[in-house]
């Protein structure tokens, strides 16, 4: 990315933290649907993006010191929230109902994830293979059902896929950092996921989560319930 003047990264900074801010509606509409987690992945995705590139603009301010990383280790943490955003969106289409199911899948995908990140955060394929494979296992599971989801004639889902297919776009626009003038490209970016995923959260109803049942142990004494026998 080539800034050449003051005014030049200010406006880039403006860019990226303005473009980013798209994600605020999504997270507020999950924390009304009680999608914490959900809401949580996505506002780390956009906090870990705008520091990164900040970052690369006013690595050697005083003041952006202050994170104690470097623009490198903030583009491994970028790339792991953004990763397990689109996750948990393909997560939230299979409309899981069963807690443990949940957790299982939540949790594998943070354990690749990070495997992947590790190994190479500048390479591609250590991006898409970590949300192609629930991308896999969403399509399995609707073959397996054999039975359209609802979420697929809903008009907001089907806007947010217009939004994503115009995000796409400006990303590969955004690839080519020394032409991207200002991050233009890759700020529509950021601006049209984040209406995306709101579109696409938006049109999924909403399924009630199994019960489950109470620990086997009384959580203010550490002693096994009376009513419970173990073993």
């Amino acid at each position: 990315m080539v800034v050449r003047t003051d005014t030049e990264k200010l406006l880039t900074a403006l860019v990226v933290v303005g473009t980013n801010l798209s994600c605020i509606p999504l997270a507020i509409n999950c924390i009304r649907r009680g999608l914490a987690y959900e809401s949580i992945i996505g506002s780390c995705s956009a906090i870990a993006s705008i520091m990164y590139h900040v970052g690369e603009i006013y690595f050697d301010t005083y003041w952006w010191k202050w994170g104690r990383m470097n623009p490198g280790q903030w583009h491994r943490l970028d790339n792991v929230f953004s990763i397990l955003s689109f996750n948990a969106l393909l997560f939230f289409l299979m409309e899981n109902t069963n807690p443990t199911t949940i957790d299982i899948l939540r949790w594998v995908s943070l354990a690749f994830t990070l495997y992947c990140q590790e190994l190479s955060p500048w390479n591609i394929m250590c991006t898409v293979v970590p949300i192609l494979l629930p991308l896999l296992l969403l399509i399995a599971k609707l073959l397996y059902n054999r039975k359209v989801p609802a979420w697929i004639k809903s008009t907001s889902f089907r806007i947010g896929l217009l939004l994503l297919v115009v995000a796409v776009f400006f990303f590969v626009r955004g690839l080519d950092d020394d032409n991207d003038y200002l991050r233009i490209n890759h700020g529509l970016w950021h601006f049209f996921i984040g209406l995306s995923f709101y579109f696409l959260f938006h049109g999924v109803r909403m399924k009630k989560v199994e019960h489950t049942e109470l620990p086997l142990f009384d959580m203010k004494s550490g002693f096994p319930k009376k009513e419970d026998k173990i073993g």
